[in-house]
C-alpha cells in the first residue's frame, strides 16, 4: 500500500473513533480495505507484466536472420572472407565477430554450426600481437575460456593468428593464417 493510502486509512480510522460514527465508519474502513486489496492487486500486476515485458523484450531484439541466445544475437556469415574482413562485414551490422565468454555459449554454437555440417567459421580470437598471448578482438580481453582442437593451437609455419571453428571431429578451435578465408560468426549484445 503505499504511504499517501495508509495515511488516508489511519485518518479514517482515527476521525471514525473521535466522531463515534461507528455505522459509518464501518463501511468506510470496509471501502478503504478494499482499496488496500485492489492497490495490491495492481502492484502485482504491474510487477508481473514488468517481467513479461522484459522475456518479451529478450525474445524480440534479435533482428531477422540472427538466432538470439541468452543475451546475444549471432548472425552466420556465409560469404568467406578474410579474417578482418570478416569482423568488418560484422561491424557493417553494429556487431563484432563473436567473442565466446563460457562453455555453455561454446555448446550453443557449435550445436547450431554441426547442422551446417563441414564449414569453417571465423571466431573473435587471435594473438596477432603478441604470439600465444589469444586475445578476443571486441574488447582486447584475455580468453579465459577455450576450446582448442588437440595439438592446437600450432601457429602452423609461425604464421597462424587468427582462431576459427574446424569443422571436422567435435568441431573445435583452430589457429589459422589470418588471411585465409572462411564464413563467420557475428555477435551482438541485447540492448534494452
Amino acid at each position: 500500500m503505499s504511504g499517501m493510502l495508509r495515511l488516508v486509512f489511519a485518518l479514517y480510522l482515527v476521525c471514525c473513533v473521535a466522531t463515534q460514527q461507528n455505522f459509518n465508519c464501518y463501511y468506510e474502513e470496509k471501502f478503504l480495505a478494499k482499496v488496500y486489496r485492489l492497490e495490491y492487486r495492481v502492484e502485482m500486476l504491474e510487477e508481473k507484466a514488468s517481467k513479461e515485458d522484459k522475456d518479451y523484450k529478450e525474445c524480440m531484439q534479435c533482428p531477422d536472420g540472427w538466432i538470439q541466445y541468452k543475451g546475444s544475437c549471432y548472425m552466420i556469415v556465409e560469404e568467406k572472407l578474410s579474417f578482418d574482413k570478416a569482423r568488418a562485414n560484422c561491424q557493417k551490422f553494429n556487431a563484432d565477430l563473436v567473442h565466446i565468454d563460457n562453455a555453455d555459449e561454446n555448446t550453443f554454437i557449435r550445436n547450431h554450426l554441426r547442422t551446417l555440417k563441414g564449414i569453417d567459421f571465423w571466431i573473435g580470437l587471435t594473438d596477432a600481437a603478441t604470439e600465444g598471448l589469444f586475445k578476443w578482438v571486441d574488447d582486447n580481453s584475455r580468453a579465459t575460456f577455450t576450446d582448442w582442437y588437440p595439438s592446437q593451437p600450432d601457429n602452423g609455419g609461425n604464421r597462424e593468428d587468427c582462431v576459427h571453428f574446424k569443422a571436422i571431429g567435435n568441431i573445435q578451435w583452430n589457429d589459422r593464417e589470418c588471411y585465409s578465408t572462411e564464413k563467420s560468426i557475428c555477435e551482438k549484445k541485447i540492448m534494452f
